[in-house]
């Protein structure tokens, strides 16, 4: 017998739905550690970015970053407020600073309370300046630049020149996620990374309003060409190794499409050659919230042009499983293998055996004890340490300390092992000869 209408079954979910993505603040606070930083480490010790002719060896509590956005402008705003929900044609690049802390906290106080396991206090995120420098209009070519655009890139340039971290990193968010939010969680890579990584933030126009999923679905299919465009500058107008790309959850929903519309914006242009001049290294998606079919064919367009590419999955999402309630087909990050035909299976099972595609189980990673949960790649201590092996040192899951794992003998992925943070130490403490050479290519001066 059937208790309740169908009708009611769907609004419970929905309420589900709204009270598990609706749990995330206003407020953005510093994410908890990664495992095995301590402040006698190595990361903070190798920044040698300058800013204003003053070293951040000098460290302070602002975090330095970049942002892109389609969003249109308001034209009177507030700082951590400037840009609305809505889609332009127009793409912003500019510069933002964040405080972490208290104003009247040392640097000292905030780099000591950011590392520890278990803080005092919570440090909260705060915006304190953006200033918009460049423009472009997504469908120009963009080969010329304003005089303010070309300051503003050889800024960066000469930011890049004296970073230990050659690559860009572009962080793109998810849904329901202002543009405050945005950059505060871009921002946490460049204090993790040991003031290290040049990271700029792509801020979609989400709505900002989980009970607006479906806007923040179409918004994101209008952004592709616009992320697009910006892809194409930083490699034309940059002199970064790579351009670097971590996606979360509905972020996806940008930067899939935006990876297959490469080949379909120059069908006629040899990959190899696409490939070098794109130069996008490492890509990975946190909890992707995109089609899992859709994204098998687009995967076949854009695979030979990106140095590798990265999937972090949890078949437990309770998020994912509620947007594939909303959607009717299953997501990337929680994946049903049964909506494939047989051939989409083969492929994408061969190209799991390729070194150019990991995938990482972190749901049947049973040391993590993740649970349902949605944001492991910032929320938990030995995801976020891996990511963070991932893009500054470009190591492979087995470097990393991951442990390869084979379900039926014929598709391979990744866990992390009990054992996980000892791997890490002695990866970091005993095995500097890899180490050394990874920074060798990337920095081109001296090894750690």
């Amino acid at each position: 017998m059937r208790l309740f209408p169908k009708v009611y079954v769907q609004y419970f979910l929905l309420i589900a739905f709204v009270l598990v993505m609706g749990g995330c603040q206003s407020k953005v606070y510093l994410m908890p550690s990664p495992v095995n930083m301590n402040p006698d480490g190595e990361l903070f010790n190798l920044s040698s970015i300058t800013r204003d002719n003053h070293s951040l060896g000098e460290f302070d509590n602002l975090l330095y970053t970049l942002f892109a956005t389609n969003r249109q402008p308001i034209a009177s705003a507030k700082t951590s407020d400037i840009y609305t929900i809505f889609p332009s044609d127009t793409l912003k690049l500019g510069f933002t600073v964040h405080r972490v802390g208290d104003p009247d906290q040392t640097w000292e106080e905030i780099f000591e309370e950011s590392l520890k396991t278990e803080r005092t206090k919570e440090l909260l995120m705060s915006s304190e300046y953006t200033r918009q420098v460049a423009s472009f209009n997504v469908d120009d070519d963009a080969g010329s630049l304003s005089p303010q655009a070309q300051g503003g890139f050889d800024q960066i340039n000469r930011i890049l020149a004296r970073a230990f971290d050659k690559d860009i990193l572009v962080y793109v968010h998810g849904a329901n996620s202002n543009f405050y939010r945005a950059t505060a969680q871009g921002s946490q890579f460049f204090h993790f990374t040991g003031h290290n990584t040049l990271v700029l933030t792509f801020s979609w126009p989400s709505a900002e309003n989980i009970l607006k999923y479906k806007t923040d679905v179409l918004h994101a299919k209008k952004t592709i060409p616009a992320f697009a465009r910006l892809i194409e500058i930083l490699a034309d107008h940059t002199k970064a190794r790579n351009i670097n790309i971590l996606a979360y959850s509905a972020g996806a929903q940008v930067v899939a499409p935006a990876l297959a519309y490469f080949r379909e914006k120059y069908p006629d242009t040899p990959t190899e050659e696409l490939k070098q001049r794109l130069r996008i290294g490492e890509v990975y998606f946190a909890a992707p919230d995109t089609a899992f079919k859709p994204f098998i064919k687009r995967y076949l367009k854009f695979n030979e042009l990106v140095g590798r590419m990265t999937i972090n999955l949890n078949e437990n999402d309770a998020v994912l499983r509620l947007a594939a309630f909303q959607n009717g087909v299953s997501s990337l990050g929680k994946p049903d293998v049964s909506e494939l035909s047989e051939q989409e299976r083969e492929v994408i099972l061969r190209s799991m055996k390729s070194p150019r595609l990991n995938v990482i189980d972190i749901g049947k990673s049973e040391p993590l004890n993740i649970g349902k949960a949605h944001d492991s790649w910032y929320s938990h201590p030995w995801v976020s340490a891996d990511i963070l092996m991932l893009l500054l040192f470009n190591l492979d899951p087995d470097e990393r300390g991951l442990q390869e794992h084979w379900n039926l003998d014929i598709a391979k992925t990744y866990r992390f092992p009990p054992d996980y943070d000892i791997r890490l130490r002695k990866i970091l403490d005993e095995n500097r000869d890899l180490l050394e050479e990874k920074v060798k290519i990337k920095h081109r001066q001296q090894p750690l």
